[in-house]
């Protein structure tokens, strides 16, 4: 993705209400559903993070700064629903494993439980996107 068309992302990112300002000193920063766009203050070059379900922020890779396209709030909606649908995988193979093998159904249930929360988050944020559109 070109330069210019991160700077208006960003821009687009500064002027939505729904983005939280963790800027400091070194950076610009706005942060949506756990995405996470800055701006270095010394080179203004823009970069958009995933936290990926771990303890730090990776840089988006080339096609996940293609689902920025269409703007900042329906690539921040996007990249989560890919989130959510890989979380979903990873649980239905977990639920799938526990059946087969008939394992203990506290964690059985517990699976389904993550699914059912997921599914719920996948549903509200499915619909913030179609009031995009």
């Amino acid at each position: 993705m070109k330069s210019s068309e991160l700077d208006i992302i960003f821009q687009q990112a500064v002027k939505d209400h729904g983005a939280t300002n963790l800027s400091d000193k070194d950076y610009e920063i706005r942060m949506m559903h756990g995405v996470r766009i800055q701006r270095y203050k010394s080179t203004q070059e823009v970069k958009i993070f995933n936290p990926r379900g771990k303890n730090y922020y990776e840089e988006l890779t080339k096609e996940e700064y293609e689902i920025f396209q269409g703007g900042w709030r329906k690539g921040v909606y996007n990249l989560v629903l890919q989130v959510y649908r890989n979380r979903l995988e990873r649980i239905e193979k977990k639920i799938a494993e526990e059946v087969n093998l008939k394992r203990s159904q506290a964690s059985l249930k517990g699976f389904r439980e993550r699914r059912l929360n997921i599914m719920n988050k996948y549903y509200k944020v499915t619909q913030k996107l179609n009031q995009l559109k």
